[in-house]
């Protein structure tokens, strides 16, 4: 039985491979009647390739919209996301290999008709349609590829997939069956009529988070208290002007500046504090351009919007003991638990704690773990610094046997521990982790 927060998943590859059953159940009506060769399997591979492409397409603008109901299916905001990188991947993939793969038909007799086929200028506003996307696409990918584009620049280019989707729908309903192609979408009323829905849901998704959403109000907020804990670290307080965000300790919010010479980006901060006050805390740490110009530049009295909150990371949903695992800033989450616990710690499991950071001056909550750990003895607290004991390795862990995991940090640090402790023969239902970087 698939567990409720991998429903999501499962079901969005199953509508991403829907196209190519409904394609092989069409039977020979689905393509020409000829014998099937190595021209006609290259022009099947390009149309099949073409419907996955254009269903994932479709679908990762669906997950973009951030519907916090479809959370609870893939475990948070961050599963949804991850879910969201592959499913682009594979579009781009698809959609690079269906036209490449019509145009091989003219190949090796005439080169020149195979590279105008991927050209406009076809006369024909189907296939140009088409030609639109492929281009639009892989301008798109060049873009995504290269590192000196800003953040806000890289995700005004990102919403333009939006426009590839328009265009690549176009192409879908318009395009006629030539000679020697396999029939159009329009032609098998079972395949079109599942493209067609699909494909307009993942419209109206794209119009919802390109347009819409900007558009919707959100809480606001007065930055109230700018504290620089260190050369790096950043903790910022939050006072509601309209009315006050309730949250989960654990949870996560996109919060965007107005003013102070800042741009208005959008990014998610944990909630650090606790979940009966009115104010907001965020801890910001500086590890790229924007996040650095926040630590120089912010202060009180300038306005915010928030959006959220999401996430699905709370540690009672694990069992009696457990073991979390912060690595740099992703200690924001456990720190928003610590902050949120019951008086002597009543609500809290078994705990084994380790603050992985890379060398003391950075363990900048440290004392009030420890503090935590003195009030709430069945939480220990474990510093690891890596200049001095190298990085934290499952072997380190002690038992785990039984033990639910926590962790947040940097993708490297998740990724290899859930490596290990998955060799160590802990179930992956058993380690919980929260993906931050969502760029």
């Amino acid at each position: 039985m698939v567990a409720k927060n991998r429903i999501g998943e499962v079901a969005v590859w199953g509508l991403v491979l829907a196209p190519a059953l409904l394609w092989g159940i069409g039977g020979p009506d689905i393509v020409t009647g000829r014998q099937w060769g190595t021209a006609q399997g290259v022009l099947s591979i390009g149309q099949v390739a073409g419907l996955v492409g254009m269903a994932a397409l479709a679908v990762s603008f669906i997950l973009s919209t951030r519907l916090q109901w479809l959370e609870d299916y893939f475990g948070g905001l961050d599963g949804m996301y991850r879910v969201h990188h592959r499913l682009g991947l594979t579009a781009v993939g698809l959609l690079l290999v269906h036209p490449v793969g019509l145009a091989l038909r003219f190949v090796p007799a005439d080169w020149g008709r195979a590279v105008g086929f991927l050209l406009p200028g076809h006369a024909r506003w189907a296939v140009d349609f088409g030609v639109y996307a492929l281009w639009g696409m892989v301008l798109l990918v060049m873009i995504t590829l290269t590192t000196w584009v800003p953040y806000d620049k890289w995700k005004l280019s990102h919403k333009a997939l939006g426009a590839v989707l328009l265009c690549g729908a176009l192409h879908m309903w318009l395009v006629e069956p030539t000679r020697g192609m396999p029939v159009a979408v329009a032609q098998h009323v079972g395949l079109w009529g599942y493209m067609t829905g699909l494909v307009s849901v993942g419209l109206a998704g794209a119009v919802y988070k390109i347009i819409l959403l900007p558009l919707w109000p959100k809480p606001r907020y007065t930055v109230s208290r700018v504290e620089r804990v260190n050369e790096n670290v950043l903790d910022v307080s939050l006072t509601p002007i309209d009315a006050p965000l309730d949250f989960v300790p654990g949870q996560f919010v996109f919060v965007t500046f107005h003013g102070g010479g800042l741009t208005e980006e959008s990014h998610p901060y944990t909630l650090c504090g606790p979940a009966d006050e009115e104010i907001l805390r965020i801890t910001v740490k500086a590890l790229g351009d924007y996040t650095t110009r926040l630590y120089e530049q912010l202060s009180a009295g300038l306005e915010a919007t928030i959006d959220g909150p999401y996430g699905r990371f709370d540690y009672h949903d694990g069992g009696e003991r457990q073991i979390w695992i912060a690595g740099g800033v992703g200690v924001a989450p456990f720190l928003s638990w610590a902050r949120n616990v019951a008086p002597e710690g009543r609500d809290v499991p078994m705990v084994d704690f380790y603050y992985c950071v890379h060398d003391r001056g950075d363990a900048v909550y440290r004392e009030e773990f420890e503090a935590l750990s003195r009030t709430c003895p069945n939480v220990n607290v474990a510093l690891v610094c890596s200049v001095e004991d190298g990085h934290l390795r499952a072997r380190d862990l002690g038992d785990v046997t039984n033990a639910d995991i926590f962790m947040c940090g940097p993708r490297r640090l998740t990724q290899d521990l859930r490596r290990q402790l998955r060799q160590r023969g802990v179930p992956s239902a058993r380690i919980h982790f929260e993906d931050f970087e969502f760029r």
